[in-house]
């Protein structure tokens, strides 16, 4: 039986390692619900603009693979 996981990675763009993964894995980085883009929703709650990019997800789009997150380091 397999077991269900989701790996996040620690990295310095968390945006284009995601995309990266998204397009080896055929995945796609979601759009946060009610929004077009994460910076909207990143907007939408005050946050300021340099941490738009401090963390990404992607995930299967049937469903059936793991989700994947990547989380932004700061020096």
């Amino acid at each position: 039986m397999a077991t269900n996981v989701q790996v996040t990675f620690d990295c310095a763009d968390p945006l284009k390692q995601a995309g990266f993964w998204a397009q080896a894995l055929h995945y796609v980085m979601p759009d946060p619900p009610g929004f077009g883009y994460l910076g909207g929703l990143g907007q939408a709650q005050g946050l300021p603009e340099e941490h738009w990019n401090d963390a990404a997800a992607i995930e299967d789009p049937d469903g059936d693979g793991p989700r994947s997150s990547s989380r932004g380091t700061r020096g």
